[in-house]
């Protein structure tokens, strides 16, 4: 270790020391616009209980800086904040008053650039000031108009997104957060294509409501370990840390915050400037829906706030649209409305079994999928905890299912197979597996940290994708589709076996409609039994070739 650096931590140490010693005030605020606003200060003496006329806070910026000096004052009266420089001239210690705080107005970095003027022009090259500032700026007072003063009292759509992510990203009908997805969608939109994303971690609470915590990320220039979404926004300003990385930044795309739209007041915002924004001919159709989806919760979210002022512009989103193609350029779209025929079930059923061993909680999935016709987002997050062996059921919660409602899956003799299977891996090759609760495990779990339980419940202990077993089964088989189809043809399997759309949908899950009279409650479970059971006899090759 060198001098310097034991130098400059004996330095803090006995600063410290000295600063318990005489009781000093140590806490000092952060130079930035969010700080700044929020910052309210104690005018209550502790000493005598009377009220301050004033307080003064330090800056927290570095002591070799030319922003060494720079404080905050507000008053009592008014609440009013001003920056104050400190400096020593002639051998006294003076100070100028900079300017009053005004967000959009006179920030931080206006202020900052003023220090920076009056550095350069009133010290000599060793750093002494030779001359008093209060003087040059005695006829360059800050004059700030009514319009002015307004304008800084609106918000920047930058703000509104950082309002957005700071208020946990709420929904804009209900009660509670966005799920994982549209998380993930606003922040790629809003404010990713960027290294700030890449410092953020995403997980589900048992509602189905989403959450995001921060990590430290390893960016091409630094370590950055952000600790809140103040801190996050403070390290990655808008128009910086920009991904310029082609292989994570394919189209070299950038987010809302970084561009320079975001810098115009939230009620600038009309349907010309969103369409002209979106409308790339570069970006799917696919996208710039979802884009527009963005915009609309920016929005409403700014509408249920009052973050616009007397009269909200009035943006019909309905009236922005964009030219829908021919064709889609999805691998998968084209078996939306696609199903197995019954001579491909067994084929597929036989090359799973046998990938078992190869692609293990992957084959299983999939066969999950396709003696339960479930989504596949839905059956991923399936737990252990969830499954019912004695009375033969597998509850979904109402965080996991797209109606956000709890439904069952009844456990039939093909799905017995399944859990069957499950259960060997756990107790065998993959017994440390056992410590995790998610049903289908992704192998790339870190085993070492299966001591960690936020670690095993969290969702990068689950497996998230099926197609390396897809793909190779795929390749064997010849049969051409994907994974999707098997809700289809599950479907219609229990349509044509039940007689009724309305009955096959209990099983499903499918969303209800006017001809849906079947529920998941304690009068209907056994009902529902008994399709399931009925449904699964169609399954028969099960054991024919198990």
């Amino acid at each position: 270790m060198s001098e310097e650096i034991k130098q400059s931590k004996l330095d803090s140490k006995l600063d410290d020391s000295k600063s318990r010693q005489t009781g000093r005030q140590t806490k000092k605020l952060k130079f930035t616009d969010y700080a700044i606003e929020r910052y309210m200060a104690d005018f209550i003496c502790k000493k005598t209980g009377k009220i301050k006329k004033e307080v003064k806070i330090a800056f927290d910026v570095g002591k070799g800086t030319a922003l060494k000096g720079l404080k905050l004052i507000q008053y009592y009266k008014t609440k009013s904040k001003y920056f104050l420089l400190q400096f020593w001239l002639d051998g006294k210690s003076d100070y100028v008053r900079l300017g009053q705080f005004r967000q959009g107005v006179f920030g931080a970095k206006e202020c900052q650039n003023k220090v920076y003027e009056l550095v350069e022009t009133h010290t000599n090259d060793e750093g002494f000031w030779f001359k008093h500032p209060r003087l040059t700026l005695h006829d360059k007072k800050t004059k700030i108009t009514k319009a002015e003063i307004e304008k800084s009292q609106q918000l920047t759509i930058r703000s509104v997104i950082e309002r957005i992510a700071m208020d946990g990203f709420p929904k804009a009908k209900r009660q509670g957060s966005l799920s994982v997805n549209s998380i993930k969608q606003f922040i790629k939109f809003m404010f990713g294509f960027n290294w700030r994303s890449r410092c953020l971690v995403y997980a589900e609470n048992d509602k189905g409501y989403g959450t995001v915590s921060f990590q430290h990320r390893t960016t091409p220039r630094k370590i950055v370990k952000p600790t809140s979404w103040e801190d996050l926004f403070n390290k990655f300003p808008g128009g910086t840390g920009v991904i310029t990385n082609k292989k994570l930044n394919p189209l070299l795309e950038t987010s809302l915050y970084d561009n320079d739209l975001s810098k115009l007041v939230i009620d600038e915002l009309n349907e010309g400037m969103i369409k002209k924004y979106i409308d790339k001919s570069n970006r799917s159709y696919g996208t710039k829906a979802n884009m527009l989806d963005c915009f609309r919760r920016l929005w409403s979210f700014s509408l249920d706030n009052n973050l616009f002022g007397d009269v909200p512009p009035n943006i019909n989103f309905d009236n922005i649209t964009f030219k829908k193609p021919d064709t889609s350029k999805s691998r998968t779209k084209q078996y939306d409305n696609l199903r197995f025929s019954d001579n491909q079930l067994p084929i597929i059923f036989n090359a799973l079994m046998k990938r078992r061993d190869k692609y293990p909680f992957q084959a299983e999935a999939l066969l999950f999928l396709m003696f339960t016709g479930r989504r596949t987002e839905e059956t991923l997050k399936i737990k252990w905890s969830d499954v019912d062996l004695e009375n033969r059921v597998i509850t979904l919660r109402r965080g996991i299912t797209k109606a956000r409602k709890e439904e069952f899956v009844d456990i039939t003799d093909p799905l017995s197979l399944v859990l069957a299977s499950l259960k060997k891996h756990r107790e065998g090759k993959y017994d440390k597996y056992r410590f995790i609760d998610w049903l289908f495990p992704t192998l790339r779990t870190n085993t070492q940290r299966l001591y960690d339980n936020q670690y095993v419940r969290s969702h990068s202990t689950r497996m998230k994708t099926l197609r390396g077993c897809w793909e190779d089964l795929v390749q064997e088989t010849g049969i051409m589709g994907s994974p999707k189809m098997f809700r289809k043809t599950f479907s219609s399997i229990a349509k044509l076996t039940l007689g009724t759309t309305s009955k096959a949908r209990a099983l499903t899950g499918h969303e209800q409609d006017a001809t849906l009279d079947v529920h998941y409650d304690k009068t209907s479970r056994e009902t529902a039994k008994e399709y399931a059971t009925e449904v699964a006899k169609k399954f028969d090759f099960v054991k024919k070739t198990g």
